[in-house]
């Protein structure tokens, strides 16, 4: 029977491409028992609670186990925090008190209980808190589960495709056993345990597509892009053959592109851009050391603060920042402090109606300033092989990096006088992510070391864009005139000022708009791991010489579509690849 093949599109939430057959996965339904129980009956009921908190634990502690090995213990952490609930005495007495007095069922207790932790992250305005919902949710089912006696059913057939309303994290690595070819949901987003889960298992994944597990059924062939975030159900023969070749072509081209890792970053013509990437987890850092041997440009210290909850100690941090600048070195890591707020957690319960506009990067910083000093204490400690630099970010005022670094002498003095050794030259730096920061660059310059461009929020604050709001996402222009001006002005106001000048916003990480940066003057591009060699390549294939005139020409257009015409004319006739 010929079936009308339908495309889906949802999320990218995993790079990859995977054709296959589908599992339907669905979890079954958890009935309460909300009956009131006899005084005879309590007993029976702890027991059954006890041994189901038990079993659930040791379920939690495989599953734990397996993570680690498949994806590494910092990614599996959403593992450690769901067994600290588990082992929360002052939680689990609560529950028993409860049965005792109230004479009701433990399931219906500890599912109320459970419930209220995850009301209050449901209502967080927050989306990494929001995503942590399904985390509560998924230790609520497994301990009622377990009282139950119900079986878990995680076995699927070899090399499938799951599809499935929602998976929890243990899904994720416990289905990861069968070899899975690729993860779709109805719900989540890109911060969800299951899309992160995938990505450092290298599984395609695309997510956030509404109610295709209600269209595709088990043993349906289906296609999976998570580079374009599409599904494709019932593919015909032609559309089978084009993603083969497109597999093939992706394998063929990561294979000529890391060729290239090992040659030096420079131009046809000689000129060296540094060229270092973007980190934050252990898989990147295990890239930069095995495969590109380079340094990095930005070292994201925020996601200590969001898997941890709160702050790190200074213990934590120096053990984390030494481990970094100890495995990159010979070459240098700059490390941003905490970028807290905006469209990242904040530090607080307090909401703001405009976060981006908030309490957010240096300002917390200056606000909570033994927690600032507590960090600038774990990077110079961690620093004493001269390789480490800092950065701070959302400087939008020569006031804000004067008392940045002021702080900073004051945690150098105090070091210096409890003979704790560190880097006492160690470069200092700042994000040039603001429209004040621009006009100011030349003042700023002479405060710093080195500048770092954030084109992400440059772009959004410059075009009064939110880079997350999709009724305006098309208005979110990387080729903008004043962005590329602005861009420009900040490089200039750099060599002026002797200092050097990167960027690790996503425009280093986009082919089109890496070469142009490299016309105008960067002297670094920061780069994401999955795009650096790409990025290498096009550095070796320019002639600087060209491209900087050809920057100089961009410069004088008035609107974006000009811009880009030019440009993609230029790319397809210079570079080609």
């Amino acid at each position: 029977m010929n079936r009308k093949e339908i495309t889906y599109h949802g999320i990218p939430a995993s790079p990859g491409i995977s054709i296959g057959h589908a599992y339907l996965y669905t979890r079954n339904q958890i009935k309460i028992n909300a009956e009131v129980i006899s005084d005879g009956e309590v007993e029976k009921e702890l027991d059954e609670f006890k041994k189901a908190i038990e079993f659930s634990v040791k379920e939690l502690n495989k599953i734990y186990a397996l993570s680690k090995e498949r994806i590494g213990e910092k990614k599996s952490q959403i593992f450690d925090a769901q067994l600290e609930i588990l082992n929360d005495k002052y939680f689990l007495e609560s529950v028993i008190k409860r049965i005792i007095n109230e004479k009701r069922t433990a399931g219906y207790v500890f599912d109320d209980e459970i419930s209220k932790l995850g009301k209050i992250l449901l209502a967080a305005d927050d989306e990494y808190m929001k995503e942590r919902f399904s985390d509560i949710n998924d230790v609520k089912n497994r301990v009622i589960r377990n009282m139950k006696r119900e079986k878990l059913v995680s076995k699927v057939e070899e090399n499938s495709i799951i599809i499935a309303h929602e998976l929890t994290p243990a899904d994720t690595i416990l289905f990861s056993k069968r070899k899975v070819q690729g993860y779709i949901t109805d719900v989540g987003g890109i911060t969800s345990h299951a899309a992160i889960i995938s990505r450092a298992l290298r599984v395609p994944a695309v997510v956030g597509m509404k109610v295709v597990s209600q269209s595709i059924t088990s043993g349906e062939l289906i296609i999976i892009d998570g580079y374009e975030g599409i599904v494709i159900q019932h593919p015909k023969n032609d559309t089978i053959e084009k993603y083969v070749a497109k597999l093939e072509d992706y394998k063929r081209y990561e294979q000529k592109l890391f060729e290239v890792i090992e040659l030096p970053s420079e131009t046809v013509d000689g000129k060296k851009i540094e060229l270092t990437a973007n980190i934050e987890f252990d898989e990147e850092i295990d890239f930069v050391t095995t495969y590109a041997h380079c340094g990095v440009g930005l070292y994201r210290t925020e996601h200590l603060f969001i898997e941890k909850g709160d702050f790190p100690s200074e213990k934590e941090q120096i053990e984390e920042y030494s481990h970094i600048a100890n495995v990159t070195h010979p070459n240098s890591v700059t490390i941003r402090t905490y970028d807290i707020g905006g469209d990242k957690l904040l530090p607080s319960s307090q909401k703001e109606q405009n976060p981006f506009l908030g309490w957010r990067g240096i300002r917390i910083c200056l606000d909570r300033i033994e927690i600032f000093k507590e960090q600038l204490r774990a990077i110079l400690i961690s620093s004493t092989k001269k390789n480490v630099k800092i950065m701070f970010p959302m400087i939008s005022s020569l006031e804000e990096i004067k008392d940045a670094r002021k702080i900073l002498k004051d945690v150098k003095k105090e070091l210096s006088e409890a003979k704790i050794p560190f880097d006492k030259h160690i470069p200092v730096g700042m994000m040039v992510e603001v429209p004040s920061a621009v006009l100011l660059a030349e003042e700023l310059a002479k405060e710093v070391d080195f500048f770092s461009i954030g084109t992400n929020d440059l772009i959004q604050y410059m075009l009064a864009v939110d880079r997350g709001n999709e009724l305006i996402s098309s208005l979110y222009r990387e080729f903008h005139p004043a962005v590329l001006r602005a861009i420009n002005k900040i490089i200039s106001a750099a060599h002026k000022n002797e200092i050097k000048v990167s960027v690790c916003g996503e425009m280093a990480s986009n082919p089109l708009a890496s070469a142009v940066l490299i016309g105008l003057g960067v002297d670094e591009l920061s780069v994401s791991p999955n795009i650096f060699p790409k990025i290498k390549q096009i550095i070796r294939t320019v002639n600087f010489k060209e491209i900087k005139a050809f920057s100089k020409e961009l410069l004088a257009l008035h609107t974006e579509q000009e811009i880009k015409m030019k440009l993609n004319l230029f790319y397809k006739e210079k570079i080609g690849i």
